[in-house]
């Protein structure tokens, strides 16, 4: 008999995970991320499909879809789909003519924003076809709600591999796995939602221990419940500002004013050895170098227009993850001020070297779990429109994902690039970067309502981490 699904992965969603998915209502905020992977050579797609499907064993999400409820602040939960298909989440799709790298980008980014199909799980693999150099490339889509970027990529291990492996392991009886699987499921007794908000919130914020008391009483006295949503609410907006609302960290841009559901997609590279060596030289880290030529380049870019921001407003996400395990979300999302013009870009990168480094002050502040328990409170219209007013006012939205330093095999196909797509989240344009190898390859993901002219800034984005990699390492 198979063995049931790990204790990674909970039944029940955390609120993390569900503050992703009710996001997601939104197409501008849609937390999803995907990975576009550039291939020496095609794949096969019986092989992949036999790859993934004995690796679901080991990851039981992929088989699992959402289950709403009925109560407002109630957990959303996890359960096996019974018309589980792996044929539709593992697919070969050509890519239109002239079967271009910009083709390529381009079905990139309508694969990304493309909704995944409701009630089934919330991923999918794409191998791509008809490339004109005769090369392969895989797209792979996940919601935020499975995983976040680094779970994400370990999710990937079950059809990555560290040599050229055409051999298929054996077949997998998924219906007899999924059927035991069902069987072996209880009902699971569902956490005391209301009374696990306020224990996320009790120390960020302060709250009294009283207050899980008065959440409790909402359903027999309405009043109450008018007066703890008030207090809710007033508690969110004290979370939101510790985190996001000061108004010093806003964009200053007078040209990444507008914002769109549109998407357009670039990519740039740089060698890791010597993204090192600059990094060392300045006395920083390789994330401060990413940052700051991000920073650099959105203002050359405005440069280019007759206008110098005073501070270009970016984002990174600090990880929490402290465990092996792939599921979920472990994230802190950090806002900084790149101060703009009149600085050096080494007086820059001192700035945001200072501002990125972790901090003991910062250990008490209320993360991603204290905004996310309560954000179950809170009507998601509500929710989005707050998300929406926060992420525009970010320029830039960074991340990083440490991948593998040794060659990367899909099949017998050699792996010569990793681009990761991280949600834009209605700010001007994300840019996320993994390492691969002895590079660091970046995917930058653009709103073209907010920039312009989306070639052109990756263009100045290259040509900025060649400056700084030109003589390093």
């Amino acid at each position: 008999m198979s063995d049931t699904p790990t204790d990674d992965f909970e039944p029940t969603m955390s609120a993390e995970e569900a503050l992703m998915w009710r996001i997601s209502d939104d197409p501008w905020l849609d937390p999803s991320g995907s990975l576009l992977a550039l291939l020496d050579r095609p794949v096969d797609l019986d092989l992949l499909r036999r790859k993934v499907a004995a690796g679901i064993p080991s990851v039981p999400r992929l088989v699992e879809r959402v289950v709403d409820t009925a109560r407002p602040i109630e957990a959303l939960r996890w359960e096996i789909d019974p018309d589980f298909d792996l044929t539709n989440h593992v697919v070969e799709v050509a890519v239109p003519a002239p079967g271009d790298r910009r083709a390529l980008l381009d079905l990139t980014t309508e694969i990304h924003m493309t909704p995944f199909p409701a009630g089934r799980p919330p991923w999918r693999i794409v191998l791509v076809t008809g490339l004109a150099d005769g090369t392969g490339a895989l797209i792979a889509r996940l919601h935020h709600s499975v995983a976040d970027g680094i779970g994400g990529l370990r999710m990937a291990e079950i059809f990555l591999t560290l040599e050229a492996d055409t051999t298929p392991p054996p077949d997998t009886d998924l219906d007899t796995i999924l059927c035991e699987w069902r069987a072996a499921a209880t009902d699971h007794d569902l956490p005391d939602t209301a009374a696990a908000v306020w224990s996320a919130l009790a120390g960020p914020v302060g709250l009294a221990k009283s207050t899980a008391a008065e959440l409790a009483l909402i359903g027999a006295d309405p009043a109450r419940a008018q007066r703890t949503a008030g207090q809710a609410l007033d508690t969110v907006r004290t979370v939101i500002d510790q985190l996001t609302g000061d108004p010093f960290l806003d964009s200053t841009s007078e040209l990444w004013t507008r914002r769109s559901g549109g998407r357009y997609f670039v990519t740039a590279q740089m060698p890791l050895s010597a993204a090192g060596a600059a990094a060392k030289a300045r006395g920083g880290t390789i994330n401060d170098l990413y940052v700051t030529a991000l920073a650099d380049a959105a203002i050359a870019y405005h440069a280019e227009r007759g206008t110098e921001p005073r501070s270009v407003a970016m984002s990174f996400v600090r990880s929490t993850r402290t465990g092996s395990g792939a599921g979920g979300n472990a994230f802190v999302p950090i806002k900084v001020r790149a101060p703009g013009a009149g600085v050096t870009p080494d007086e820059r990168f001192a700035a945001l070297s200072n501002a990125m480094a972790p901090s003991d002050a910062s250990d008490g502040e209320p993360g991603l779990g204290a905004v996310s328990a309560l954000a179950a409170l809170i009507p998601t219209p509500v929710l989005t429109r707050l998300g929406r007013d926060q992420g525009a006012r970010i320029d830039v939205v960074t991340s990083n994902i440490r991948g593998a330093p040794v060659p990367i095999f899909v099949g017998d196909a050699y792996v010569l690039g990793t681009f990761p797509i991280g949600p834009v989240a209605s700010a001007a344009c994300n840019a996320t970067v993994m390492s691969r190898e002895n590079s660091l390859d970046i995917g930058i993901m653009v709103d073209p309502a907010a920039v312009d002219d989306p070639d052109r800034f990756g263009d100045i984005v290259q040509a900025t981490l060649d400056a700084y990699t030109a003589n390093a390492g």
